[in-house]
């Protein structure tokens, strides 16, 4: 009888212990790849990739930024600034406190809202998870490293192998429409880091602000709860709001 329970309660404990494993897997930044080592170190190329391999899905991201570590950090985990920056991007609210970022945006009929948790790992190590929305279960990393004085590599990188049975959008969305985003953002955003006149603790986007005020808490966990039950963004009409 003993045995029994021990076997059922192993069971009952695998899911558990697949997550943690997973997160701690994909807590490592990714390895810049070989062939694309020259362009982004050298040429400031701002690497950007995402491959869909149902049920799996990657995103990655990697840029050279000319600037400190303590800087490209301090800004790029500014998480605020990201919305009104990039276009595709309407929604980022970071709290500091719980370090959960909200965000929201969309490209062509598409629309993703999440929320990641994140956890500091190390000084240049950020780790996280996407807890609530679309891409639920999702984990990665964001990985600072400095390659000189006054130059820094910025790496990102987040998995999810979802449900066999789930149906993700056309690889033209997750794949294409990843790639632009991301590789848009990390332009922007490294403009920001090496404008030294620029401290992200004075900034207020209009568009994030905007947002804030005209959405309440209750209606925001409305939206993520009521129309993200399956995890995978489904089309919408526009950029409006998740709500059907």
């Amino acid at each position: 009888m003993a045995q029994k329970k021990w076997k059922r309660s192993f069971r009952l404990a695998l899911p558990f212990v697949a997550v943690l494993l997973s997160f701690e897997a994909t807590s490592r930044a990714f390895e810049l790849p070989e062939r694309r080592q020259n362009a982004v170190l050298k040429e400031r190329e701002v690497f950007s990739h995402a491959k869909l391999d149902a049920p799996h899905y990657q995103v990655q991201n990697a840029m050279v930024v000319h600037a400190g570590i303590d800087r490209t950090r301090r800004v790029l985990t500014h998480f605020d600034l990201f919305a009104g920056l990039v276009p595709y991007i309407d929604v980022s609210h970071y709290d500091t406190r719980t370090r959960r970022l909200h965000v929201a945006g969309g490209i062509w009929k598409y629309r993703l809202e999440s929320v990641l948790q994140f956890e500091q790992k190390s000084t240049d190590l950020w780790a996280f998870r996407i807890i609530q929305g679309h891409f639920l279960g999702m984990s990665g990393a964001m990985k600072f490293q400095q390659l000189e004085p006054g130059k820094t590599l910025v790496m990102f990188e987040g998995e999810l192998t979802a449900d066999a049975q789930a149906r993700f959008p056309p690889k033209l969305i997750v794949e294409q429409g990843a790639e632009i985003i991301f590789g848009l953002t990390g332009r922007r955003v490294r403009s920001l880091v090496e404008d030294f006149q620029f401290e992200p603790q004075d900034a207020v986007t209009p568009a994030s602000k905007a947002t804030e005020h005209g959405r309440s808490d209750d209606q925001k966990k409305s939206d993520l709860n009521n129309d993200s039950r399956s995890g995978i963004p489904q089309p919408r009409s526009g950029l409006g709001s998740l709500r059907r």
